[in-house]
């Protein structure tokens, strides 16, 4: 594969084994800038092997199949100006891929990269504003993938600023790790587990329960581990 540099573009919904939106292989090099990759069906949103190089700045990957910020890139999430939080697109399913009014890739949101993807604002999305305030929206709590070996991305949304936490469990109710206790702004928020516990050790292969507490509300859902 030749080096490729990609600036300002937006990725939704493709599928391949590996790279679900974009890979990275035999001793390519990829320049990722100001992009959103986003929605794979199948695959993680960026693969990267060993042999090959990547530099990614200022790009939100969100909701992969496969896992956003994993493998070889995982050390990038956050650096950068890198994001893993819904753009908010104002209608996908049906080709609009326009940002709408509140989403993190807009440069009024996110002054330090400018514009991130390929579109620009688009829309104001019904209900996300209500006198001036959000209005309460689901948690949609969900981990991808699932099952999952090593890694699995566990998201949510927040209606308001809040403080939030996020414990996984066994199946018996034995706390195994606290991945979240801190506030948090509105939007959505991506937490990577690894499959350790609480000193880094790796649990076993199974059912685990993982636990959302934010203000009155508390979310909970299953995965799995497969090692």
């Amino acid at each position: 594969m030749a080096d490729a540099a990609l600036v300002q573009c937006t990725f939704y919904g493709n599928a391949a084994p590996y790279g679900g939106n974009i890979s990275s292989d035999c001793s390519a090099y990829a320049s990722i800038s100001g992009c959103i990759v986003a929605a794979s069906s199948a695959g993680v949103g960026i693969y990267k092997d060993g042999s090959s190089g990547a530099a990614i700045e200022c790009t939100d990957i969100f909701g992969n199949a496969g896992g956003d910020w994993v493998g070889q890139i995982a050390d990038q999430y956050g650096l950068n100006g890198n994001i893993c939080l819904d753009p908010m697109f104002c209608d996908p399913e049906n080709g609009d891929f326009t940002l709408s009014e509140g989403s993190p890739c807009l440069p009024d949101y996110n002054p330090d990269c400018g514009l991130i993807g390929a579109h620009h604002r688009g829309c104001i999305l019904p209900s996300t504003v209500s006198n001036g305030e959000r209005t309460a929206l689901s948690l949609k709590l969900m981990n991808y993938p699932n099952p999952f070996n090593p890694v699995t991305t566990i998201s949510f949304d927040l209606p308001v600023s809040q403080h939030v936490g996020l414990h996984v469990f066994t199946l018996d109710g034995r706390l195994v790790t606290t991945l979240q206790d801190k506030h948090l702004p509105a939007g959505t928020h991506c937490v990577r587990w690894n499959g350790c516990d609480t000193w880094g050790r790796q649990v076993a292969s199974g059912t685990y329960i993982y636990k959302l507490l934010a203000g009155d509300i508390v979310t909970i859902k299953r995965m799995s581990l497969i090692r």
